[in-house]
């Protein structure tokens, strides 16, 4: 996705002053300094909306995924049409990368609330590995606890199988009991059984 916005970045500096670009749609009464906030807004929401439409193709959601690209397109076109029309303005350039990169963290969270799929989070803890696996349990999670040896001795190691949504939640459930726990978290691709199967 980083090579679209270069080329169309390269593509307007190159013709900005010799390609004639329709105007846009925009109120005339709109100043010509509000044109950067625009493009910026609207790449923004362009960019963001690029997460929901692969969720939605990853899903099998046609319809959603549909519609999400044909307003993509829309304010994708629209926003390089605000910067073909005075590409010397340099506030224009600005917004567009800047619309761009806010809409790529936009897309990230968009991501991280809506992706599907469960995470094992590892929990490595010296002192309080029961009381993290209970108030775990607590909270609706599950967790298998392990007695395991570390480098300094013996420590729990609790597995939790949790929504990938929750990940953040339970890391901050863990480390309100012990601050010092080692904690990792990877996708998991294949489940099957447990006590929630």
């Amino acid at each position: 996705m980083l090579i679209q916005p270069l080329v169309v970045l390269a593509a307007a500096l190159a013709f900005g002053n010799v390609l004639r670009v329709p105007s846009l749609p925009l109120p005339s009464g709109l100043p010509a300094t509000a044109l950067p906030v625009v493009i910026f807004v609207l790449l923004s929401l362009n960019s963001g909306l690029d997460a929901l439409r692969m969720l939605s193709l990853a899903r099998g959601r046609r319809t959603t995924a549909w519609l999400t690209g044909f307003t993509q397109s829309i304010l994708f076109v629209t926003a390089v049409g605000g910067l073909f029309s005075n590409v010397t303005n340099p506030w224009n350039v600005v917004a567009y990368a800047a619309g761009v990169a806010t809409g790529t963290v936009l897309g990230i969270l968009v991501e991280a609330r809506l992706a599907p799929g469960h995470r094992l989070v590892r929990i490595v803890s010296s002192s309080r590995g029961t009381a993290i696996a209970a108030a775990l349990r607590e909270h609706g999670w599950g967790a298998t606890e392990l007695a395991a040896r570390g480098q300094d001795g013996m420590v729990a190691l609790i597995w939790c199988h949790i929504p990938r949504r929750d990940a953040v939640a339970v890391t901050n459930a863990a480390l309100d009991l012990d601050p010092e726990a080692f904690i990792t978290a990877e996708n998991v691709r294949l489940s099957h059984g447990g006590w929630r199967a």
